[in-house]
């Protein structure tokens, strides 16, 4: 076994949605200096602003997890990234106070909606003894992807801040029209009958189990101080 073998051709579908997706991260990294450079934001402003984005990111995180069991996996990928991108490049024109912080919020929510259709993907298409790798390879595609969409956004804003909203967008939409086309929807409830019997039993849809488990709201909340810290960069 390699290290890239044995995985699905779904799956590699997936991971280069991620990666187009990752390199076209250009506005969340520059938003607090798009705001403060170049529409004259004070840095409080700004940061009330940028706060609408982990605000939307909390909605859209549990919003995406419910639709991708409702919906699918494919559907909630694709629509999600269709409506950020479209929030993405409404962002570049828009000039009102309290238009930018809403269309934050929805670009939060936009951008974090596909994560756990994803990661639902992955668990799906994978088996338990390559589930792993598989996880792992992906966060590959996460931080090269961002790694390099950071350097590029420089360039981009050194021409104007509009470009990165532009190519933000332009990415997102990609990474939508992949995940209609060539990613497969997984959701157990219609997957084919010659595939093994699915693993997530419908009765175990919603929260309630899991804010019955200790051990995973233990690691939630060691994890949500850690990006407390993480984030105030």
């Amino acid at each position: 076994m390699t290290m890239f073998g044995r995985l699905p051709r779904g799956f590699w579908w997936l991971w280069s949605s991620t990666l187009v997706n990752r390199l076209g991260t250009f506005v969340y990294p520059f938003l607090t200096l798009y705001l403060t450079l170049d529409r004259g934001f004070s840095a409080t402003a700004a940061g009330l602003v940028v706060s609408c984005f982990g605000l939307g990111s909390v909605v859209g995180s549990l919003v995406g997890g419910e639709l991708s069991d409702r919906l699918g996996r494919r559907v909630t990928m694709a629509g999600s990234y269709v409506v950020t991108a479209a929030v993405t490049a409404a962002l570049a024109v828009t000039t009102q106070v309290a238009a930018i912080a809403l269309l934050t919020l929805l670009f939060g929510a936009g951008s974090s909606a596909p994560r756990p259709a994803l990661s639902a993907v992955i668990s799906d298409l994978v088996g338990p003894e390559d589930r792993q790798r598989a996880f792992s390879l992906n966060y590959w595609a996460v931080n090269i992807g961002f790694g390099l969409s950071s350097v590029m956004a420089g360039f981009l804003v050194r021409a104007d801040f509009v470009w990165i909203f532009i190519g933000d967008a332009a990415t997102t939409l990609a990474c939508g029209l992949i995940a209609w086309l060539r990613i497969p929807e997984t959701r157990p409830a219609v997957q084919d009958s010659a595939r093994e019997p699915a693993s997530r039993p419908v009765a175990a849809r919603g929260l309630s189990p899991v804010l019955r488990d200790s051990r995973l709201l233990a690691l939630t909340g060691v994890a949500f101080g850690l990006w407390m810290l993480f984030h105030q960069a």
